[in-house]
């Protein structure tokens, strides 16, 4: 299990990137899969810092990753009570699409609330 506290800003997204895809690296999962859970939790950690904002006491995001038989589960603790959810987008927009590309690649994906704000996570096949 990997866990990371960054701050709620842009460039906490390409540390998670590299602390996943450096941890991943001590398992036997093909580089395609690893790409795949790198871009998810990119898209989940750039979320929240742009639609979660800082809230209260819990001004950063908890991030963690475990690795199961047939995937990984990443998740990301956020300060917002605010729900996320997939958006309409078209060919001109430039962005509005983070949550479809989690549900395009994941097995699985949710969101529950937590004493904090929410957490939010997804299973990314490794086979």
């Amino acid at each position: 299990m990997g866990v990371l506290a960054v701050s709620h800003e842009p460039a906490s997204a390409a540390k998670v990137r590299r602390s996943i895809a450096d941890d991943l690296s001590g398992y036997a999962i093909p580089q395609g899969c690893v790409d795949d859970v790198v871009l998810v939790a990119s898209e989940l950690v750039g979320n929240a810092v742009v639609h979660a904002g800082s809230v209260g006491t819990h001004d950063g995001l908890d991030v963690s990753w475990d690795v199961q038989p047939d995937a990984v589960l990443i998740r990301v603790l956020d300060g917002s009570p605010e729900l996320p959810h997939r958006r309409s987008s078209d060919l001109r927009d430039r962005s509005g699409r983070g949550l479809s590309i989690v549900a395009a690649i994941a097995l699985d994906w949710g969101v529950r609330r937590s004493g904090t704000g929410k957490l939010v996570w997804a299973r990314i096949p490794i086979s």
